[in-house]
């Protein structure tokens, strides 16, 4: 009876093995697929949380395009260029800051200004939807102009602007994340 007992013991840890064996491979085979499903899916969600990041934290703009645009040029006024370029888009910010500098730079920060505001006061309403805002207005250029628009380091381009009547745009774009207003195109 013992000898059957020892026996039956030993069986019974063979059993054991290949049931745990079995088991591993049953895992292998359908558990491993559904944990790396799980592990894509977070490994997309941090990269998304990491690419939202800048937007869900960025908090300079007005409840209106108006508003912005106002926040904007009086931080243009003081000469706080990195603070002007934080009413634009995020991914567009780093490039205005640049374009702002060599402005500054070559002392055409006063006349940006001034250009600026003219253009705001004959806005005229073009497009509106929830997201997206578009002023147009128009200038005349009664003579061909010479000027010079800085460029990156440090260099200036000399170009001649022709006579005329143009016709350009401001456009807003809603921060979604953070419902405050960005200029997307000035």
């Amino acid at each position: 009876m013992n000898k059957l007992w020892t026996n039956l013991k030993s069986w019974y840890g063979v059993l054991f093995l290949i049931l745990l064996a079995g088991g591993v491979l049953w895992f292998t085979l359908n558990g491993m697929p559904y944990i790396n499903n799980l592990r894509a899916n977070w490994e997309a969600q941090r990269l998304q949380d990491q690419w939202e990041k800048p937007y869900r934290e960025d908090k300079y703009g007005g409840e209106t395009p108006e508003e912005t645009y106002d926040m904007f040029l009086s931080a243009l006024s003081k000469g706080d260029i990195t603070l002007a370029s934080k009413y634009f888009m995020v991914d567009e910010q780093s490039k205005w800051e640049k374009t702002f500098e060599e402005y500054k730079n070559q002392n055409l920060l006063g006349d940006l200004m001034m250009e600026l505001k003219n253009n705001q006061k004959s806005w005229t309403l073009s497009k509106i939807d929830n997201q997206t805002i578009i002023y147009t207005y128009s200038y005349i250029r009664k003579t061909p102009q010479e000027t010079e628009l800085p460029i990156s380091g440090g260099k200036i381009q000399r170009i001649t602007l022709p006579a005329g009547t143009f016709k350009a745009e401001t456009i807003f774009e809603l921060n979604t994340y953070t419902k405050v207003w960005k200029i997307s195109v000035l």
